[in-house]
């Protein structure tokens, strides 16, 4: 009886498990990673506010996982102390009014533009 239960039990694990799809390292098709829109969002409304133009002008290009090597997320300013541990987060690409503008995030703020990066 164990036996049995315990083989239902583990079909039932592997019918669950096969049925959740895991998020993909990269997007370009405009979709952010659902969980992690919020991010996406701080970036377009940092850049609608930056260049005086409506959201619905600026297009997510790309966003990728990324480990940062400390909380100034790629983009440190001048003469500012970072924790040095990994943080993990993305990177952001956006384009508004024919250019690329690279945001850096961990799951909650984002910093930049920034120059983008041909990798």
């Amino acid at each position: 009886e164990h036996m049995r239960l315990l083989i239902a039990s583990l079909i039932l694990i592997s019918l669950v498990s096969g049925c959740m799809e895991k998020s993909p390292d990269l997007v370009n098709n405009n979709l952010p990673f659902p969980e992690y829109s919020y991010v996406v969002d701080l970036a377009k409304n940092d850049l609608a506010e930056r260049l005086n133009i409506p959201l619905s002008q600026i297009q997510l290009i790309k966003q990728e996982k990324v480990d940062w090597p400390d909380t100034g997320l790629g983009y440190p300013e001048k003469g500012k102390m970072y924790a040095q541990v990994i943080t993990p987060g993305f990177r952001i690409v956006l384009k508004a009014e024919g250019r690329l503008y690279e945001y850096h995030s961990d799951y909650e703020r984002v910093v930049g533009p920034g120059a983008v990066s041909n990798s």
